[in-house]
C-alpha cells in the first residue's frame, strides 16, 4: 500500500476521485436489504455471489455451492435440518426432515453432494392431516426424530454410522430403536453435555417438556416431565455457564412458550421447576430461540408478530443474566416484512431462516440494547416477499468447514458458504487515515482523516461517488472519544467539482444524511450510509489503498 505525506488534503481528495469509474459505466450504490436483484434463471450448482446474485438468487456475502430439490430427496417438502460430522472419518452429512421421513446427504464436498437414502416416517399420518412437521437432532452418532400431528409416531433412533457403508445410493433405511413414551411431538432438543433429549409439544406433559434419557441410544427411557407452563413450542437446554452464580453448572432449559420465554431447571429430572418467566411487547407467538455463547442473552423469534401487528421482521433479545428475573432487552427490526422462523447463534453471528426472505445473517454488536446488523443474506425465494409460511424453514451453521445448510420447504436443500466481515476491532485512530475503496465497488472512493484539534480527536471524511451519472462529493466531520470503535458522521453534499477551485465559502452545500463507520482494525472498515429519501441507504465493506506517511497500519494487510 502506498503512503502520502500528510501535507495535502486535496491530493487525497483527487486520488479518491481517480478511483471512481466514469459515469457511463459506474455502478449504483450497494443494494439495500429491501431491494431485490433482477430475477434470473436459478441454478443448482456453485455460483459466486456477484453483483448481488448467486445462481439466480439474490445474495450478499453468501454464495451457492449446490442445491438438491425436494424431489431429489424423495419427498415433496423439506422441513427441519441438522448436520452430523463423523468423528471417525471427518465426513459431513446433512440430515433433512422431509414431509415423509428423513433424507441423508453426504456434503463432505459441498459442491457435489451425494444423496444416500432415507428413513421413512415411523407412522403414516391420517388422511385429514395437513401439517406433517418433523424435527430431529443428533447425539453420540445417532439421530433422534419426532413428528407432529402423527399419532403413535414417537421418537425414532437411527445409527448414523450406517451412512459410512452406503455403496450404492440411494437406499431405504429402517430405525435402530423406537421410543413410544409419546405419540406426536412438535420438536426436541438434546443437551450434549448431559445425554438427555427434551421433547416439546407432545401429547404428554400438558404439551410441555418430556424428558428422555438417551445415554444408551438403544434403550431410551423417560426420565421426567414438566408441564407447569403448558405447551412449549421449542426449547434449548444446556449445562448453564452464564453469569448467574446460583445456577452455574445446572441443567437449564430456555423454552419458547407461546407468548413468553420460560426458564426451567431440569437438573433433577423428577422435580423440574420453573426458575423465571417473562413476556414482551406485541407478543404474537414465541416460536424458537438460542442463547448467546456466554449464556447472558437469549435471542428469540416470534412467528406471528409480523402478521398480527404489521411489523418488520423482528428479532427479540432477553437479558438472562439473572435467571429468576429475565428481562426483555429490546428488538432489532430488519428492512423486510417477512415471517421469521428458526435462528441459531454461533460466535458473533445470528443465522436466521426467515421463510420467503431466505437465509439472513446478523452480526452481533451490543445485545444489551438488541444491537445487531444484517451483514449477509441468500434469498431462497426470490419471486416473493409475501407473508407466507413457505421458504427457508431452517439453517444449520455449525459445520467446521463453513458449509451452511438451509432447508427450504419448496426448493429443497441449499448448501451455501458465507464470507462474513470480521467483528469490530478498532479503535479508530490515525493509522486509518488515507483513501479507501468499497470492496467490489471501485467507484466508491472515501478519504478518511483522523486527527486532533483543540477540542479533542476528530474525524474528517470526503466521499466521492456517482449517482444517476452525476458526480457527488459528500463531506463531514465529527468529534469522537478516544478508543471508540464506531462513529457517525453527518454528511453534506457539495455539488459538482467547482468548489475545489472556487474555495470552501462558495461551495453549494446541502445536508444529506449520515455515514456510520465501524472499525475492524486499521485495515478494514464497515460503512453504513443513509442519504435520505430518494437516495437510499445501505452498507459496504471498505479497504485502504493509500495511507498517510508516518501513520502506517502495523497490522497485516
Amino acid at each position: 500500500m502506498q503512503t502520502l505525506a500528510p501535507t495535502s488534503l486535496l491530493a487525497l481528495l483527487f486520488y479518491a476521485q481517480s478511483l471512481a469509474a466514469a459515469p457511463e459505466r459506474a455502478g449504483s450504490l450497494p443494494e439495500h436489504d429491501d431491494v431485490r436483484a433482477p430475477l434470473t434463471e436459478q441454478g443448482a450448482g456453485h455460483a459466486p455471489c456477484e453483483n448481488g446474485v448467486s445462481g439466480g438468487y439474490p445474495c450478499r456475502n453468501v454464495e451457492l455451492l449446490a442445491r438438491l430439490p425436494a424431489v431429489a430427496l424423495q419427498g415433496e417438502m423439506a422441513l427441519d435440518s441438522w448436520g452430523w460430522r463423523d468423528p471417525l472419518t471427518g465426513r459431513h452429512y446433512a440430515l433433512v426432515a422431509m414431509d415423509n421421513g428423513v433424507s441423508f446427504v453426504d456434503v463432505t464436498d459441498p459442491e457435489a453432494p451425494v444423496y444416500l437414502g432415507r428413513l421413512p416416517t415411523a407412522r403414516l399420518p391420517s388422511p385429514e392431516v395437513t401439517g406433517r412437521w418433523r424435527d430431529l437432532k443428533t447425539y453420540r452418532n445417532h439421530a433422534y426424530i419426532v413428528a407432529d400431528r402423527i399419532a403413535e409416531h414417537g421418537m425414532q433412533v437411527f445409527d448414523l454410522e450406517r451412512l459410512r457403508d452406503v455403496s450404492a445410493p440411494p437406499v431405504q433405511f429402517d430405525a435402530d430403536a423406537h421410543y413410544d413414551g409419546f405419540g406426536p411431538a412438535h420438536n426436541l432438543a438434546i443437551n450434549q453435555a448431559s445425554g438427555f433429549a427434551i421433547v416439546a409439544g407432545s401429547d404428554t406433559c400438558d404439551g410441555g417438556l418430556h424428558l428422555v434419557d438417551i445415554r444408551d441410544p438403544a434403550a431410551p427411557s423417560q426420565a421426567g416431565c414438566f408441564g407447569e407452563d403448558g405447551y412449549t413450542h421449542d426449547v434449548q437446554c444446556v449445562d448453564y455457564h452464564g453469569p448467574d452464580p446460583d445456577y452455574q453448572g445446572q441443567e437449564i432449559c430456555f423454552a419458547s412458550n407461546k407468548d413468553a420465554l420460560a426458564i426451567v431447571d431440569i437438573s433433577d429430572k423428577a422435580a423440574a421447576f420453573m426458575v423465571g418467566k417473562t413476556t414482551y411487547p406485541n407478543a404474537g407467538y414465541a416460536h424458537q430461540g438460542w442463547l448467546s455463547d456466554d449464556h447472558r442473552y437469549f435471542i428469540l423469534g416470534d412467528e406471528m408478530d409480523e402478521i398480527s401487528f404489521g411489523s418488520n421482521t423482528r428479532t427479540l433479545v432477553f437479558d438472562v443474566s439473572e435467571l429468576e428475573r429475565p428481562t426483555y432487552a429490546g428488538a432489532h427490526f430488519s428492512g423486510s416484512t417477512t415471517i421469521d422462523h428458526n435462528l441459531y447463534v454461533r460466535g458473533d453471528y445470528i443465522y436466521q431462516a426467515n421463510y420467503t426472505a431466505g437465509l439472513r445473517i446478523l452480526q452481533i454488536e451490543d445485545l444489551a440494547d438488541a444491537g445487531m446488523r444484517e451483514v449477509a443474506y441468500f434469498d431462497t425465494v426470490p419471486q416473493s416477499d409475501q407473508l407466507a409460511f413457505d421458504g427457508a424453514w431452517n439453517v444449520y451453521p455449525f459445520f467446521d468447514d463453513g458449509t451452511l445448510l438451509v432447508s427450504d420447504m419448496s426448493s429443497g436443500l441449499f448448501l451455501l458458504r458465507a464470507d462474513l466481515p470480521p467483528v469490530a476491532g478498532g479503535p479508530i485512530d490515525g493509522r486509518m487515515s488515507g483513501a479507501w475503496v468499497a470492496e467490489g465497488l471501485n467507484d466508491q472512493g472515501l478519504t478518511l482523516l483522523v486527527g486532533e484539534n483543540i477540542h479533542g480527536p476528530v474525524v474528517f471524511i470526503a466521499w466521492f461517488l456517482y449517482l444517476g451519472g452525476e458526480p457527488f462529493w459528500l463531506t463531514g466531520s465529527t468529534r469522537f472519544k478516544m478508543g471508540a470503535e464506531e462513529i457517525t458522521v453527518p454528511l453534506q453534499r457539495l455539488r459538482g467539482l467547482g468548489f475545489l477551485s472556487r474555495g470552501d465559502d462558495l461551495a453549494e452545500r446541502a445536508d444529506i444524511g449520515s455515514l456510520r463507520i465501524h472499525a475492524h482494525g486499521c485495515d478494514r472498515i464497515h460503512a453504513e450510509y443513509d442519504l435520505g429519501e430518494g437516495l437510499g441507504a445501505g452498507e459496504m465493506d471498505m479497504r485502504p489503498v493509500i495511507g498517510v506517511e508516518g501513520r502506517e497500519c502495523a497490522e497485516a494487510r
